[in-house]
């Protein structure tokens, strides 16, 4: 699934390793500018597989074999939750780790390949997590696009809370007990 070679650098100097008994996967597109998808498994030999589905921004540095303190703590999440696999995608695929360094213009922000990969990953999921934070009005139809397609899915669509705008709250600085709550 993951692409070998050079991979673009989104310019992330914090990198962390899985954790002991974690097993991880990354769909980049062949570029390296894309992140489609990042998997974690930890599901027990012979068991069935629950999985839970974060929906953030952007992806930054996690690949295959480190994570971002993002997703780290969204692994975190999903393992306090008792699911087995975190699957991670994102409103857009393009690699950055500030905001600001997100294409303006939406058609080079989200390649064709994100939301397909998106709606791949919704259907293995038990709980989709709207987790992306406030993104700039130019991405709106991008986002409504992610949702309609979250919502087809017929999964549980969940989030960590919400913003003073509305938008779904990003969860790298929620306290660890933090509930998920419906998303509108």
């Amino acid at each position: 699934m993951s692409v070998s070679g050079q991979k673009h650098n989104p310019g992330g100097r914090v990198k962390l390793a899985l954790p002991e008994g974690v097993a991880g996967d990354a769909w980049f597109s062949n570029c390296g500018r894309y992140r489609q998808a990042l998997i974690r498994d930890w599901t027990v030999a012979g068991e069935k597989p629950s999985s839970a589905m974060f929906v953030g921004m952007n992806p930054s540095v996690a690949d295959e074999n480190v994570s971002d303190p993002t997703c780290h703590r969204e692994l975190m999440f999903a393992m306090s939750w008792n699911y087995t696999r975190y699957l991670k995608g994102n409103v857009l695929d393009w690699r950055a780790t500030s905001p600001r360094d997100i294409p303006h213009d939406p058609s080079i922000a989200c390649s064709a390949a994100n939301i397909p990969a998106l709606v791949d990953m919704a259907k293995d999921a038990d709980v989709i997590v709207m987790a992306h934070g406030r993104l700039h009005r130019r991405y709106g139809v991008i986002l409504d696009n992610v949702i309609d397609a979250m919502r087809k899915a017929g999964k549980p669509l969940k989030c960590l809370g919400f913003n003073k705008d509305g938008s779904a709250r990003h969860p790298l600085y929620l306290r660890k007990d933090t509930r998920l709550k419906d998303y509108p």
